[in-house]
């Protein structure tokens, strides 16, 4: 195919039909294929679908093109093309897509003028895709102005990955230099190795183009001659088309346009935060006109001839500028120092030593990390629910009791209660400077209770703790409230600072409700009963931190079940700022989860500044950027910032948190040595073991996760997740009785738990219980249709769907799922089964071989369900190239 047409069937009158897939006209021509507008008659949508050039039909130009829609599968975000469907048929080869009703940047900018905030929102996009494309490994190789499409809604995309490049992928381009001449690096243009520090150049060139209106190389007609430019000659300084661009703009294009790799900057995701900020900079500051010329238009250039405070990046001639481009205060002192430099030596080496010694003084010094201990508590003749009353006051008032000391920071309760050892196995665990513990005895109608301040006297492996101080007190424990007044007022003679009483101006009655709605929700989960005895509390109560934490904890948890943002609406108008300082940093902290349940990822980071400025320890605030970058599937960036973390305390929460973050990156043996140093720390940790056991049984090494969900069960019986997993781990030893009991032990435990459902009527299917099965399936499809729509549930409903034969909703529905959450090996996983029980043989063998790709064992393929595609070549042959010979003989 080589003309703009599309093809046409044999009888010339229809367009030509790729499987479901009917082509129409010509939209776009790639290195590889033309690109057709086609309809998806199945789905009843449009889409975008590059056929290969039938010149190009070998064996290794397939295997390349193939490799692309594998590329492009990996990535998932708005600002890039997503692919949704591969076709090998006996005469074509094609890629689907999505179709963006829009322009390139190219001619859009010859067509519009465009304000500067607007082509700084497309900066940020475009760095936040390719940031996510580099996440997963992929060089682009070919970004400028033609390659970026603008939607009708004025979103940038990301496309044309055609010659994009997996760095592990040891392929080389020998029939050309791949890449547009005006638009590579040096490195590329030379045919050296390139890494995703290319990109960078390229993007420093589109940035380049959009702030200034021009290549920064020279616009010529002879792209051979702007690519030796490229190589050789300095770019032209910004100012020359631009002479009101403030320097932060000249100082990130010139990192962006360096001609070493290594002086361009390390991290994409940390561009895009520059492109944001410069953004905001326009908006506060207007310092850049907001009628920008087209990109096309030249500026005007009668002005005078003046010498640039330039970045050393770019040429440092003399240039055209309207006026002296504006200077920042730090760069005015450090131009009067040089010129001064003389006069003001000794001056400045007495200022800096001075100014030394007074900044070391006033330095903040880190905060002391503190665990609370629960408390142990013997009791004779006394209820158990009064017992876990007391217990619940007095370690609630040495909790808010350390929230307001300054200097201190209180390790999460949820950090200890993963620990299961002695005092110092904690402090070693948690990485705590000190201890509070506590002992509880109580006989009749009083108790005695005791409060121990412990810290190291030794360091190491053998870690010996000493009782810095100790406070003993008879309480009456049949009025919490005076329990918890009185363990507030000696935890703060244990410490040189007066704590102000929490518990003052509120009644016994409400404070009795919270510990109770306290230990209802560690025992039985969140749930709108909860939360409405909490939203009866007084505002004085709700005002403790320890009870907005509470209801910050259960509204989140809500929301994540349902997605019914009224939970979140809720949360917002009940975290209430005081005048303390300590709570108010307990609330920012509330906060932050908040704006990172809203997906309002600016405002987090704008809340963890705010935390920053009240003097909070290093390893929290990365603490807090790694789970930003957590929730924004930024898994490389998370990993950074936890281990800046590690550097400043490890502890099982640091080393737990980044194996999880290696796991959902896909680096499964780098998590694993992660997980072991935190069973180091923590033998018996059941998140570690839960996680160990997950990664097992993606690998198919069943025995090793079985023993690891064992131990998770052992340490909490009704943990859903250990009994759901080891459930799973019998499905795939083919023991379907038992599975099918653990599974249904994990639906009485949360009975609305789609997943185990599936779970248990996937079990009930291929143990012969056919009608259970069907009859489950069908019950699962009416509670996942009357409720919030998630990728996971929505996965569990494709497969529902398809197990009873209602193939073209089970399509439909996984339609959905592959544009939420394309890159998740659940949602691969899941189109590999339904379009094997749909009998689209071609696109369930492309994503078995996705999911093999991304770290999937075959064993998940061994299922009944996949048995018809022994009839096909290629899925025998995948199973052999993975040792699984058996799979198809009769």
């Amino acid at each position: 195919m080589t003309n703009n047409s599309p093809p046409h069937s044999a009888n010339n009158n229809a367009p030509v039909q790729l499987g479901h897939y009917q082509l129409r006209d010509c939209i776009g021509r790639g290195g590889m294929g033309l690109v057709y507008r086609a309809r998806d008659t199945r789905l009843e949508r449009d889409v975008a679908i590059k056929c290969l050039r039938t010149e190009l039909f070998e064996a290794h130009y397939i295997e390349r093109f193939k490799r692309e829609a594998l590329l492009l599968a990996k990535l998932n975000h708005p600002n890039i093309v997503q692919i949704y469907d591969f076709i090998e048929a006996p005469e074509q080869v094609a890629l689907v897509m999505e179709l963006v009703d829009g322009q390139n940047l190219q001619l859009y900018l010859r067509e519009h003028l465009v304000p500067i905030t607007q082509r700084l929102q497309w900066l940020v996009q475009i760095s936040e895709g390719l940031a996510v494309a580099h996440d997963a490994g992929i060089i682009h190789r070919d970004l400028k102005t033609e390659n970026i499409l603008i939607n009708k809604r004025g979103q940038a995309k990301i496309t044309d990955l055609g010659i994009a490049k997996s760095q592990d992928f040891n392929a080389t381009i020998t029939d050309h230099v791949a890449g547009s001449y005006c638009s590579m690096s040096p490195e590329q243009a030379m045919g050296e190795t390139i890494t995703f520090k290319s990109d960078l150049f390229s993007l420093g060139i589109l940035a380049y183009q959009l702030l200034c209106g021009a290549h920064p190389f020279g616009d010529t007609n002879n792209k051979l001659q702007t690519m030796q430019r490229i190589i050789s000659h300095p770019p032209t300084a910004p100012q020359k088309h631009n002479p009101d661009l403030p320097v932060e703009f000249i100082d990130l294009l010139g990192q962006l346009l360096s001609k070493d790799p290594d002086k361009r900057p390390d991290n994409t995701h940390w561009v895009a935060a520059q492109f944001a900020k410069l953004k905001e900079l326009t908006w506060h500051d207007d310092l850049l006109s907001d009628d920008t010329q087209a990109l096309a238009i030249p500026l005007p250039t009668n002005t005078k001839a003046v010498r640039t405070q330039d970045h050393p990046t770019f040429d440092t001639r003399f240039v055209a500028a309207a006026i002296a481009p504006k200077i920042s205060l730090w760069q005015k002192i450090k131009s009067y120092i040089a010129a001064n430099k003389i006069i003001a030596g000794s001056a400045a080496a007495s200022f800096l030593i001075i100014a030394g010694i007074l900044i070391w003084q006033l330095q903040p010094k880190p905060p002391k990390y503190v665990a609370v201990i629960p408390p142990k508590l013997t009791a004779e003749g006394m209820q158990e629910s009064q017992q876990e009353l007391v217990k619940s006051a007095v370690y609630d008032a040495i909790q808010q009791s350390v929230i307001q000391l300054d200097g201190y920071y209180l390790i999460p309760s949820t950090d200890i209660n993963d620990v299961d050892g002695n005092d110092e196995t904690i402090l070693r665990a948690t990485a705590a400077d000190e201890l509070i513990s506590s002992t509880i005895q109580c006989k009749l109608e009083t108790c005695l209770v005791t409060i121990s301040r412990l810290a190291p006297e030794t360091e190491g492996a053998q870690i010996r703790l000493r009782v810095e101080d100790s406070r003993t007190i008879d309480v009456l424990p049949d009025n919490v409230l005076a329990v918890a007044e009185l363990v507030e007022k000696n935890v703060g003679t244990l410490y040189p600072e007066n704590i102000e009483s929490q518990f003052d101006i509120i009644n016994d009655d409400e404070y009795t409700a919270s510990l109770n709605i306290n230990l209802k929700y560690r025992e039985q989960g969140a749930s709108d009963t909860l939360l409405g005895e909490l939203d009866k509390l007084g505002n004085k109560t709700l005002e403790l931190p320890t009870v907005q934490i509470l209801y910050k904890d259960i509204a989140i948890d809500l929301y994540q079940e349902t997605q019914d943002y009224k939970y979140l609406d809720k949360l917002e108008k009940k975290l209430i700022y005081r005048n303390h300082e300590k709570v108010q940093a307990s609330i920012l902290y509330n906060i932050f989860y908040l704006k990172i349940a809203q997906k309002n990822y600016p405002e987090a980071l704008r809340t963890i500044e705010k935390i920053k400025a009240l003097k909070a320890s290093n390893s929290s605030i990365s603490e807090l950027m790694a789970y930003s970058s957590m929730a924004q599937h930024e898994y490389a960036n998370a990993i950074e910032h936890y281990k800046k973390s590690l550097n400043s305390r490890i502890s099982i929460n640091n080393l737990f948190n980044i194996a999880n973050a290696y796991w959902y990156s896909g680096d499964t043996q780098t998590a694993k040595k992660y997980l072991d140093k935190t069973l180091e720390l923590s033998p018996n940790s059941h998140k570690a073991h839960g996680v160990y056991g997950i990664i097992s049984m993606l690998e198919g090494n069943i025995p090793v996760a079985i023993k690891s969900f064992e131990k998770v069960i052992a340490q909490k019986p009704n943990d859903i997740s250990g009994v759901s997993n080891l459930g799973l781990c019998y499905l795939l030893e083919k023991k379907y009785i038992d599975a099918e009991r653990l599974f249904s032990k994990a639906v009485d435990l949360v009975p609305n738990y789609y997943t185990v459902q599936l779970n248990m009527a996937d079990a009930q299917s291929l143990g012969g219980k056919t009608e259970e099965a069907a009859k489950n399936y069908n019950q699962l499809i009416e509670s996942i249709n009357r409720d919030k729509k998630s990728p996971e549930t929505l996965r569990n409903l494709s497969q529902a769907y398809a197990h009873i034969g209602r193939i073209s909703e089970a399509l439909a529905t996984l339609q959905t799922v592959e544009r939420q959450d394309p890159q998740n090996i659940e949602t691969t996983y899941t189109a590999a089964l339904v379009h094997t029980l749909a009998g689209n043989d071609a696109s369930a063998i492309f994503n078995i071989e996705s999911s093999l790709k991304n770290g999937l064992h075959v064993l998940w393929f061994n299922f009944p369900w996949f048995d018809s595609l022994c009839k096909n070549q290629n899925f025998i042959k995948i199973m052999q190239d993975y040792k699984e010979h058996s799979r198809c003989s009769l």
